[in-house]
């Protein structure tokens, strides 16, 4: 119960503080609130949203994962390369791309889970694997250079556009991807079995929970992410290159936090991380619309991130202690 007030609060605390920071953009901006922008802002926040369902899985569990994006960056290349190079059936491609995406969360999966490598480091060993991956696979053209290859075919592109009222159809899909995995987290065994893991591993595993199994599930679920976002991302930008989703991991991670979630483990759901999205999104449409250069605009989004997290674990700090406070005054009590 009291870890539930105390998520309550974290969470209330992100929504004041994206509250404040749309209020601070209406008021300075002319633009800001316009239905075409916001549309816009919601389209490029659920390509991170998509990452970040499965970093802030993977989190929860107590790891991380900084291969997200460079998963999604990959799984866009091998559609691109199969679209250019082999005459099979887009259903043939996206079969092929989904199991890319799958495979990469095995792969994570069995380096951290059964090879106990450390999710920080196996997860930025392998997301360097399948950026090289996305090299070798990279189209190019008659002179051995890497070129953009555009993707004409009309069922892509449509994933690019619009449903009614000029809601973009990947907004839809990272909506309801979230909260059929906050419904993951909070309604069934295997959410129950994720909170428990990040909360205390060897108290769970005593319990019966795999290790293996959690891991495995988590990583395999940002894979099936990556997949989905990389299907969007085709369709939104109508080719791909080698620095696609290359940036989209880290935002992520920074999102998940923002809205919750804690790398210790144990704390966080899609809520949170939905708050933390539209908050990076927000802030970096923002201040895109003050004219500043790209450098001015990448410093003040770092600084405004910067305090949002040092603030985070500060709060975090401050509860544990007011936790471990209150433990110890019910415990006196208890003696007398």
């Amino acid at each position: 119960m009291k870890q539930m007030r105390q998520e309550t609060i974290r969470r209330i605390i992100s929504l004041v503080l994206l509250v404040v920071l749309t209020i601070i953009f209406t008021l300075t901006t002319d633009t800001f609130l316009s239905w075409d922008n916001i549309t816009s802002m919601l389209r490029e926040a659920a390509f991170i949203g998509i990452i970040a369902i499965g970093i802030t899985l993977c989190i929860i569990t107590g790891g991380n994962n900084l291969s997200g994006g460079l998963a999604l960056g990959m799984v866009c290349m091998v559609f691109a390369h199969l679209y250019h190079y082999t005459s099979m059936s887009l259903l043939g491609i996206v079969l092929v791309c989904l199991a890319a995406g799958l495979i990469s969360g095995v792969f994570n999966g069995f380096v951290v889970s059964v090879l106990q490598i450390n999710d920080f480091i196996a997860t930025l060993s392998t997301g360097m694997i399948f950026q090289g991956i996305t090299y070798i696979l990279a189209v190019r053209n008659q002179y051995g250079s890497i070129t953009s290859e555009m993707i004409k075919n009309p069922t892509i592109q449509s994933l690019g556009g619009k449903f009614s009222n000029g809601i973009y159809y990947v907004t839809i899909a990272w909506l309801i991807m979230t909260l059929i995995a906050q419904i993951l987290l909070k309604k069934t065994k295997i959410g129950t079995y994720i909170y428990a893991m990040g909360s205390k591993r060897t108290s769970a595993e005593y319990s019966g929970i795999s290790f293996i199994k959690i891991k495995m599930t988590v990583f395999i679920i940002a894979g099936f992410c990556s997949f989905v976002g990389a299907m969007f991302m085709l369709g939104r930008m109508g080719t791909c290159d080698v620095e696609t989703g290359a940036a989209l991991s880290l935002q992520a991670v920074s999102a998940s936090v923002i809205g919750g979630a804690v790398f210790s483990g144990g704390r966080g759901d899609m809520i949170g991380t939905l708050i933390g999205v539209l908050f990076m999104q927000v802030l970096r449409n923002g201040v895109l619309k003050f004219n500043m250069t790209t450098a001015q605009q990448a410093i003040i989004s770092g600084i405004i991130i910067v305090l949002m997290l040092v603030f985070d674990a500060y709060y975090n700090e401050f509860m544990q202690k007011r936790a471990t406070r209150a433990a110890a005054i019910a415990r006196e009590k208890e003696g007398r």
